[in-house]
């Protein structure tokens, strides 16, 4: 078995085939796995999302093709539209938000990507226009299109979980014009003149726990500098000291506070001001929180799965509790984290962790659990492939 995806109460499971053959793709009913459709896809095909109505399949360009993207309906795998030369990057709303690979051709700049290295300097963008489309998901159809010069960056924020998507584009010009894009029509709904000038080597806006602040990394500078979206004004700044091979960035962790977790542990700094207000040794990893509590865990990014997972005082970074012999399978937005335990040889319990509490409640088990788990949740169902084998639970 090679993967597994949910969404709109169905289950899309990808299994591998011969050498030289694509992967066979079943479609299953989430709730009682029943078979709906199944379907075999091109060797350079794989897909990409799942929607309450469609399934879309990504074909990579080879020998300097540009990609292609085909859209099915979810319901029976018919074909509705198939689209060249697009690149899928997210979806939102009835729309599927792609980049136009051959629109922007020959909008070129004289600067070239330059690679970080043992650097910590921030690397120089890739100097190229973009064209970013808005297409119904029923009929491939563009409902908006934005081109983005030269030198401009444009950011896609996500919110929530599951099938969400992002909320809003953000687009950055190098002479500090942010303006705010509507996903539904590709308006600009808000503009906001920065103190910022400058080459863009990446920037962030929207985080929930820090709504009114923009994140600039300038290319050639070290670290991140920090504005406030209504004035403009700078903020702070955030200097990157040393490469990291965690690639190492500043993010929302709770209400008011960045996070950023490197070899030593993770540190979290005040969103008003840059100052340090607590380091925890050891604990790189955040898992989640609910602004109180953060479930974290020690080791590299896509390390160990078996790691031990702890709550974190917010407030202070102090360990409050260790949920012992648990261990992090995935999230599920408004519901908590999904842990599971061992019980013997490859068998496993599986439980939904509550962060402010601690208190762990079991709803599964599995006697084929092995290897790191990869879970999927839709509608009250959780499906986790672990090891090859393929197990649906009702959350509780």
């Amino acid at each position: 078995m090679l993967n597994a995806q949910t969404g709109g109460g169905r289950l899309v499971v990808g299994r591998f085939q011969p050498v030289g053959a694509g992967t066979q793709v079943e479609v299953r009913s989430l709730r009682d796995g029943a078979r709906l459709w199944s379907r075999t896809l091109d060797v350079d095909q794989h897909l990409t999302f799942l929607t309450d109505d469609v399934m879309a399949l990504q074909t990579d360009g080879r020998s300097g093709s540009a990609d292609a993207l085909t859209v099915l309906d979810a319901a029976t795998g018919a074909q509705l539209w198939q689209r060249g030369q697009i690149a899928y990057f997210g979806q939102a709303g009835g729309r599927i938000l792609a980049e136009d690979v051959a629109g922007a051709a020959g909008e070129t700049g004289a600067v070239e990507v330059r690679p970080a290295g043992e650097d910590p300097a921030n690397p120089e963008p890739e100097q190229r226009g973009r064209r970013y489309l808005a297409l119904d998901e029923w009929t491939g159809a563009t409902v908006w299109e934005v081109r983005v010069p030269v030198g401009s960056i444009a950011d896609f924020r996500l919110t929530g979980g599951g099938h969400t998507g992002p909320a809003y584009m953000s687009q950055l010009s190098p002479a500090g014009v942010l303006q705010i894009r509507d996903l539904g029509t590709g308006r600009v709904v808000a503009e906001h003149r920065l103190d910022f000038s400058g080459a863009i080597s990446s920037f962030r806006t929207g985080d929930p726990a820090v709504t009114e602040q923009v994140l600039i990394a300038k290319a050639g500078a070290r670290g991140t500098d920090v504005y406030d979206r209504g004035t403009g004004r700078l903020l702070w700044h955030w200097q990157a000291e040393r490469p990291s091979p965690w690639g190492a960035d500043l993010f929302a962790c709770a209400p008011g506070l960045y996070c950023l977790g490197d070899d030593s542990g993770l540190t979290a700094l005040d969103a008003r001001t840059g100052a340090r207000r607590w380091h925890a040794d050891g604990y790189n990893q955040v898992l989640g929180g609910d602004g109180a509590v953060l479930l974290v865990r020690p080791g590299r990014p896509g390390g160990d799965a078996a790691a031990p997972v702890v709550a974190l005082d917010a407030r202070t970074g102090r360990a409050a509790r260790e949920l012992a012999g648990w261990h992090f399978a995935g999230t599920v937005p408004g519901r908590g984290l999904v842990l599971w335990k061992s019980t013997g040889d490859r068998a496993a319990v599986l439980g939904l962790a509550d962060p402010l509490g601690g208190r762990v409640t079991v709803f599964g088990r599995s006697a084929s659990w092995d290897g790191r788990p990869e879970c999927q949740w839709d509608r009250g169902m959780l499906a986790c492939l672990a090891d090859g084998v393929l197990a649906v639970w009702r959350l509780p």
